[in-house]
C-alpha cells in the first residue's frame, strides 16, 4: 500500500496530521482573540463611565506600565479633562475597526477604534490595550475631533 501523496513522497497521515494540527491552533487563536476582545470592550465602557464621572486619576492608575513610563499622570489627566470638559459626556459609540496582535510571552494587544458621540460633540478614540492573564490594561489612547480643537 502506497502511503504518500502529493509531491516527493510525503506522507499523508503527517500530512493531514499537520493541517490538523495548524486547523486547531487557528481556532484556538480565534477563540482567544474574541475573548481579548470582550475584554477591551468592557475595559473601554469603564473608561468612558470613568471619564463621564472625571476619575482621571483610576483611569491614569490602570493603565499599563508602559504606558505610564511615556506619558506622565499630569499630562494625561491635562487630556482627559479637556476631552470631558469640551465634550462632555459619551452618549454612544460605534465600533469602526478591531485589531488584534500577539506577541510571544507577553500577551495580545487589542486596538478598537470608536466614533464616539459626546454629549457636545464627536470624535474619533483609538484604544489600544494590553491583555494578558486575562485582564486588559490600556496601552495608548488617542482621539481625533474638530470639536475637541475648535471649542
Amino acid at each position: 500500500m502506497d502511503t504518500t501523496c502529493g509531491p516527493k513522497g510525503v506522507n499523508c497521515r503527517w500530512l493531514s496530521l499537520a493541517v490538523s494540527l495548524a486547523a486547531c491552533l487557528l481556532l484556538s487563536s480565534c477563540g482567544s482573540s474574541a475573548k481579548n476582545i470582550v475584554l477591551a470592550k468592557a475595559a473601554v465602557e469603564e473608561f468612558h463611565s470613568q471619564l463621564d464621572t472625571e476619575e482621571y486619576g483610576a483611569i491614569y492608575d490602570s493603565t499599563d506600565r508602559k504606558f505610564q513610563n511615556v506619558t506622565s499622570q499630569s499630562d494625561f489627566t491635562k487630556l482627559l479633562t479637556a476631552v470631558h470638559q469640551k465634550l462632555g459626556t459619551v452618549q454612544h459609540t460605534n465600533t469602526r475597526n478591531v485589531g488584534v496582535a500577539w506577541y510571544t510571552g507577553q500577551g495580545a494587544t487589542v486596538t478598537l477604534v470608536y466614533d464616539t458621540t459626546f454629549s457636545a460633540g464627536t470624535g474619533t478614540e483609538q484604544f489600544v490595550w494590553h491583555v494578558n492573564n486575562a485582564q486588559a490594561t490600556l496601552y495608548g489612547y488617542h482621539i481625533a475631533s474638530n470639536d475637541l480643537i475648535t471649542k
